[in-house]
């Protein structure tokens, strides 16, 4: 008995590297953090793994019980509570109670953005060969502080503008735009019609957290504004 004894104990020894080996793999006391763009939205996730102490009770609840059953095998009140131990030490062990820990440290958390608008003068009938000007109220930065979980997450994006005046003809920018006679995004059209203006704006940037700054990945986040202008032709009048 003796040496079957001995052997368990090796086993159980050779056992113990492989199991804190698996342990020190995992994300353990460290957050990780991730901020990309999905399905257009901005979405910042953090998970943090919390300790897993099962190597030390393993090891307690082994070895302890195996010098007491050595030592104290003929009495036979002692053979009874030694079985009350070994059947209530497995019942606060429930593996439910440590996922529980570690489930609840993670977070997700989902930006929203301004929304865009269009403008242009004249706002109603504007004239065929006579300068439209276009400008949005859209910021052409965004930040955010974002707290998650015990981190601090800084989000900086930036706006990029995309025109379609409707008759085949668009310009990419930077700027917003403005009213006469300080807007720089001017267009002429060269017939009446109503035409649909579009404005696509698409935001990409950084975030960063301990001074360390990512660029967000994803195919960034774009919004679509449409709005119709009408134009007619200038009409002539003789004064005297």
């Amino acid at each position: 008995m003796v040496i079957k004894r001995y052997q368990v104990i090796l086993i159980l020894l050779t056992l113990l590297p492989a199991t804190m080996a698996a342990a020190d793999n995992q994300c353990l006391d460290k957050t990780c953090v991730d901020v990309f763009t999905q399905d257009n939205q901005l979405i910042i996730t953090a998970a943090k793994n919390g300790v897993k102490p099962t190597a030390a009770p393993s090891k307690k609840t082994v070895v302890k019980p195996k010098p007491v059953v050595s030592k104290k095998i003929t009495p036979k009140p002692v053979s009874k509570p030694i079985v009350k131990k070994v059947v209530l030490k497995p019942k606060p062990k429930l593996a439910p109670v440590k996922k529980a820990a570690t489930a609840s440290l993670s977070d997700r958390l989902i930006k929203l953005l301004p929304i865009g608008d269009v403008n242009f003068q004249p706002d109603q009938d504007a004239l065929v060969n006579m300068p439209v000007y276009f400008w949005t109220k859209t910021p052409q930065h965004f930040q955010a502080v974002v707290p998650i979980l015990d981190l601090i997450v800084y989000v900086n994006l930036h706006s990029t503008f995309t025109w379609s005046f409707g008759d085949g003809k668009f310009i990419t920018t930077t700027m917003q735009g403005g009213a006469y006679p300080l807007g720089l995004i001017t267009h002429t059209y060269k017939s009446n019609d109503n035409y649909p203006v579009n404005l696509k704006i698409t935001w990409r940037g950084t975030w960063s957290v301990n001074g360390v700054t990512t660029a967000i990945s994803g195919n960034g986040i774009t919004q679509s504004i449409t709005r119709d202008i009408s134009v007619i032709n200038a009409v002539g009048r003789f004064t005297k």
